[in-house]
């Protein structure tokens, strides 16, 4: 699948207007703040970081071809360290183009990362793509992501638009589309990060060569 390019690009850049959502203005969050975030599903909380990893785990196992429908794995470039950084996001796709939502803003580490570089490396079962990440201004596309992200989980939605004090349709969204998290995924001829490569096949390899193994045993020991 490859990207339509779009006109009048612009990169992903920090709000320095304001503290990113649930911050409180500082890196530290209450018990009470800390339990929404649980509530909510928000990746920094341990367990739910685990879910959010599992589908890499399944990448490297060489499952890219079937776990890349529903999801999509971005490779960032690490903003302190340089080095790859990965996680798996839904992938949203409209008219041929793919898309992707920080419901939680400058919380999520990946989001922070495009800020920084948003030259990234997306992959889709099993086939990778280098693309530029850009904030998402055009209202047309705006509506059309909206009318997506409604039919994918509507009630997120709701609760992420009220939040942020939008009314939830298409026309408030659009109206305020520069308050919100949503990425374009644009084509680029830059290198990106290297891609996740299916590196722990060799583990379906074991249930055969502990048969074998045990098989030999077993006939020395009769």
């Amino acid at each position: 699948m490859a990207c339509e390019q779009v006109p009048g690009e612009r990169v992903v850049q920090e709000d320095s207007k304001a503290a990113p959502p649930g911050r409180a203005g500082g890196e530290h969050r209450s018990l009470t703040e800390r339990f929404d975030d649980w509530a909510a599903g928000y990746p920094d909380v341990v367990g739910r970081r685990l879910l959010h990893k599992a589908p890499i785990v399944l990448w490297r196992l060489g499952l890219g071809g079937i776990v890349g429908r529903p999801w999509m794995l971005l490779t960032t470039k690490g903003r302190a360290s340089g080095l790859p950084r990965r996680t798996t996001l839904t992938a949203h796709r409209v008219r041929g183009r793919l898309y992707a939502w920080s419901p939680y803003g400058e919380r999520s580490h990946w989001y922070r990362n495009l800020i920084a570089d948003p030259i990234v490396t997306v992959q889709t079962s099993g086939r990778a793509w280098t693309r530029r990440a850009e904030r998402l201004d055009d209202a047309a596309e705006v509506a059309e992501l909206y009318e997506s992200l409604r039919r994918f989980d509507a009630r997120l939605l709701r609760r992420y638009l009220d939040d942020q004090g939008i009314n939830d349709t298409a026309a408030d969204v659009v109206a305020n589309k520069d308050r919100l998290h949503l990425i374009r995924f644009a084509p680029t001829s830059r290198q990106g990060p290297a891609p996740l490569q299916a590196d722990l096949c060799w583990v379906w390899a074991l249930p055969a060569v502990i048969a074998v193994v045990w098989k030999i045993a077993f006939r020395r020991r009769s």
